[in-house]
């Protein structure tokens, strides 16, 4: 980032706390936030998201990222993985002031739960969509690959448009440099709301609900 020549605000620098450390307690997710901060090299991250919700620890590793975030060494809390659920018991919680900035959920054509995306924007937070590539899975469906090629378009493109257009932060992971300047050019596709319906479908309703009791079990195991 130094090297870029660019200043530290043209750049959104974020981490995470992990489960590990929520399960050791708030002195450990102290610790945990500011190693980041000291390996990342700067005076403050944009963001420091709560990896998972651990039960019975994510109350109170949020009320130490709020203790960063008054200093200002953490401009903006985040959340992932978070349910409807976990996002409301977390807002109930005596101490609890800051509002979280944003979640961090799998997003994707392949993975689309418009309840919880709209609930959370509702309420002011970005969603912000993990695996939205659906990690190169499905780049073959043949309503993607048509829609794509209608747009001259990648089938990557596509699904980072899709995104765009449903208000969504998408995060993607690419260290190939042709690769980023493919995807910015999402940017310049304008997909059509027959396209947008037609990749909505991707995602059934016994996925979602299959979806939703992995994450509930997941959070039993973390």
């Amino acid at each position: 980032i130094r090297l870029s020549g660019l200043p530290r605000e043209d750049f959104f620098i974020a981490s995470k706390v992990w489960n590990d450390a929520q399960k050791e307690g708030p002195d450990a997710v102290r610790q945990s936030v500011a190693e980041s901060l000291k390996k990342i090299g700067f005076d403050y991250v944009d963001a420091m998201y709560i990896h998972w919700p651990v039960p019975g620890h994510f109350v109170d590793s949020y009320k130490v990222l709020q203790e960063f975030h008054a200093e200002g060494s953490v401009r903006n809390i985040g959340i992932s993985n978070f349910s409807i659920g976990d996002f409301e018991k977390l807002m109930q919680s005596d101490g609890v002031s800051v509002h979280p900035a944003m979640n961090q959920i799998e997003v994707s054509p392949f993975m689309y739960r418009p309840q919880i995306i709209e609930y959370f924007q509702k309420r002011g937070v970005i969603m912000v969509a993990s695996k939205a590539l659906h990690r190169g899975s499905g780049f073959e469906e043949d309503t993607l690959a048509s829609i794509a090629k209608k747009h001259n378009a990648t089938p990557a493109q596509i699904l980072l448009r899709w995104g765009y257009q449903k208000g969504l932060s998408v995060a993607t992971k690419t260290s190939n440099f042709q690769r980023m300047l493919e995807n910015r050019k999402a940017l310049d596709i304008l997909l059509s709301d027959e396209d947008i319906a037609s990749l909505d479908s991707f995602t059934t309703e016994e996925q979602i609900r299959a979806r939703e009791l992995l994450e509930v079990e997941r959070r039993n195991n973390v």
